[in-house]
């Protein structure tokens, strides 16, 4: 299973992403729905709403995006799961103390690195180079296997 991050999960939905490019191909090749913790869909809905604050498009163009999450949902291509609370942040805890002076983690870093961890996902794909660095220390692999350049 690969689980997607919110970098990749904008790739994906967000009009005129950086990373469409490389992530549509990748994620066409996935044989198993993108898991969906409320942390992903919380992430998604956020910067899809942002982008209609930066006005990067407009409120329609939103309201398309949110309706293709929900079909998306429906066909299985991403799967809503459930991640017990108190799980999910002891596990990040744990990966705090153990990668964030060594990387420089965010909260949020840690955070999608324990929903890898506590779905057992055998893949991680993000363009965050943080999250990236804590999933080779725990030997998970990523995708894409080199970042892009970006502008």
């Amino acid at each position: 299973m690969t689980y997607c991050d919110s970098s990749f999960l904008c790739a994906l939905y967000l009009p005129g992403d950086k990373y469409e490019p490389v992530a549509r191909p990748l994620a066409a090749r996935f044989t198993e729905g993108i898991p969906f913790p409320p942390l992903s869909e919380l992430e998604l809905q956020n910067s899809v709403h942002r982008g209609v604050a930066a006005e990067l498009f407009d409120r329609q163009t939103c309201t398309k995006i949110l309706r293709q999450i929900e079909r998306d949902e429906a066909s299985g291509f991403i799967k809503r799961c459930r991640l017990a609370f108190d799980d999910h942040f002891s596990e990040a805890l744990a990966l705090t103390k153990r990668f964030t002076s060594v990387h420089n983690c965010r909260t949020l870093d840690v955070l999608h690195v324990a929903a890898v961890v506590l779905l057992k996902a055998t893949q991680l794909a993000s363009f965050d180079v943080r999250q990236r660095a804590i999933a080779a220390d725990l030997h998970i692999e990523t995708l894409p296997i080199e970042l892009p350049r970006t502008k």
